[in-house]
């Protein structure tokens, strides 16, 4: 018989033959991920709704008999026999548990059939024959780093032009192969590339410029306080056409780090503490999840105000235990959900603290940041009295 995941906490068994108002009454009309199953426990649908209640009556309620004409509509009524479900109560945990619920129960299939986007980062190799700034999806080891997320494959493309531009870059990598025998290209003559393709500069020089540029990435901070002294000095021996130069220059970098390069940082950084609305009316209630590179969980829940040093202590802690997680294709789909709600609008993303940077104060500002979050939508939001169905996947026995 199948196992059901234990990600689900509650179930339901269906008798079509019975009071279906009082079943119906037994599921809440809350936000869910469920689970509809068969007599013998084999998945038929798996449904992330606002409503648990409506949808079941959608689902498995007694069918029009004022239709005359066949339906193409599954009936579910023939073949569900038990429900499991858990409640969610933010968009982030619906995202997470419906993708592991769907990699439990749809082993084979659910690839081809979830919807999150994948991350995007840039890879970047100094020490490579010819190294270059690349955007990918592939967060598999391998030597370099692997500096991201970025919104999508658009901004990836434009954080490159921009390294490329700020640094003076190759632009042409096929040209960049065949150095130091290559001819230069157009960049050369406008001062815009320092042409390792034909032996300017030896490709070793090369390559520092490269891990130059991908510290910078990284890290912008460090490089523009220099490149400011710089300015500054420049300035203060008159030399003001060089400190044009340079406060241009600085402008150029001080895009990275903003905007949808906000985010950008090593892959083996990639670890947050989570705040989102947590369950009831209260704006105050929150849960608190641990992100490790390639990992999610629930680390606890808040009812009122927290006390910061010990969710820093217990963060810290559990964090330390996951630090020698290996990434595999898996945990790269849970980045991806990850960092889709990192770019999400402010108002609705709840609040994502970085543990490498993480404090007490910072851990209270972000507590009462998302209760002021939640306040807001607690005012306009309203109990959905229709389904609310936000993503579903049926198996592949299931027929019209």
């Amino acid at each position: 018989m199948p196992q059901i995941p234990p990600i689900f906490e509650r179930q339901l068994d269906f008798d079509p033959q019975g009071d279906f108002e009082a079943f119906a009454r037994q599921a809440p009309p809350r936000w869910v991920v469920y689970l509809l199953c068969d007599g013998d426990d084999r998945p038929v649908q798996l449904l992330c709704v606002k409503n648990l209640r409506y949808s079941l009556k959608r689902r498995l309620g007694e069918p029009d008999q004022e239709q005359q004409t066949p339906s193409r509509r599954v009936n579910y009524r023939e073949l569900v026999r038990r429900v499991y479900w858990r409640r969610v109560d933010s968009a982030f945990e619906a995202d997470w548990l419906f993708y592991e619920a769907a990699r439990a129960v749809f082993p084979q299939t659910y690839k081809a059939m979830i919807g999150f986007r994948p991350a995007w980062f840039i890879h970047v190799d100094p020490d490579a024959p010819f190294p270059r700034h690349v955007k990918t999806i592939d967060l598999s080891p391998r030597p370099g780093a692997l500096i991201g997320p970025v919104e999508d494959k658009h901004a990836a493309a434009r954080l490159i032009e921009l390294i490329e531009d700020a640094f003076d870059l190759c632009r042409y990598y096929h040209i960049l192969t065949q150095a130091p025998a290559a001819s230069a290209c157009a960049y050369k003559e406008m001062g815009k590339c320092p042409a390792p393709c034909d032996g300017s500069i030896s490709i070793e020089q090369y390559r520092r410029m490269v891990e130059w540029s991908a510290r910078t990435l990284i890290d912008p901070a460090e490089y523009l306080r220099e490149q400011n002294t710089r300015m500054q000095s420049a300035a203060g021996e008159l030399r003001f056409e060089i400190a044009a130069r340079i406060k241009s220059h600085i402008d150029q970098i001080s895009r990275l780090g903003k905007g949808s390069f906000r985010h950008a940082a090593r892959l083996e950084d990639f670890s947050y503490l989570c705040f989102q609305r947590g369950p009831g009316p209260r704006a105050g209630n929150a849960k608190v999840f641990l992100v490790t590179r390639g990992q999610i969980e629930e680390l606890l829940g808040l009812i009122d105000e927290p006390r910061p040093s010990e969710i820093l202590r217990v963060a810290l802690l559990r964090a330390q235990e996951r630090a020698s997680g290996i990434m595999d294709e898996t945990g790269a789909r849970r980045i991806g959900i990850v960092a889709h709600h990192l770019f999400a609008p402010k108002q609705r993303q709840g609040v994502f603290l970085r543990l490498d940077s993480i404090n007490e104060n910072a851990i209270a500002r972000a507590w009462r940041d998302l209760k002021k979050q939640s306040a807001a939508r607690l005012e306009t939001e309203t109990e959905t009295e229709s389904e609310g169905a936000m993503k579903e996947m049926t198996a592949d026995r299931v027929t019209l």
